[in-house]
């Protein structure tokens, strides 16, 4: 577990209000790994929290935001959901018929410009896929996928 905080954390606001709109995100950022990036609100400090994972090794605290990626964070399901009523760029509105090809796990053959994009159907955000031009790439884990 890594603290992110100032440079670090603008960074990544930055980036998400870039492709996101999402210029505020509350919360202490933990980076997991080297991909997953979580967000802390809750009433342990960020000392507190270091020494708890220097003592017992805590694999999660806080809620799952993003994937890093090599160009740019993937929002995670959560994340999307978190962030809702400030995200406002990058949205995509997908058909009934292909949000139960995104549930399902399937990419989806949509044109659009390349980057990342969140799902929106009937006004619910659905995850947050990458967009090559061609295609949206699923990234919806298998446990919450509709068989």
């Amino acid at each position: 577990m890594k603290t992110l905080m100032g440079s670090k954390k603008k960074k990544i606001v930055k980036e998400f209000s870039e492709n996101f709109g999402v210029d505020k995100v509350d919360g202490l950022f933990l980076q997991f790994g080297k991909e997953k990036l979580r967000v802390y609100n809750g009433s342990l400090s960020k000392e507190e929290l270091i020494d708890l994972d220097r003592n017992v090794k805590v694999e999660n605290i806080g809620l799952y935001l993003a994937k890093s990626q090599s160009d740019g964070f993937r929002l995670s399901l959560d994340g999307c959901d978190l962030l809702k009523d400030r995200i406002n760029k990058g949205i995509l509105e997908i058909s009934d018929g292909d949000a139960e090809k995104w549930f399902k796990g399937n990419d989806l053959e949509i044109s659009e410009d390349v980057g990342f994009k969140v799902l929106m159907n009937r006004g619910d955000f659905i995850g947050c896929g990458k967009s090559t031009g061609e295609k949206i790439s699923n990234s919806l884990p298998k446990e919450r996928r509709v068989r």
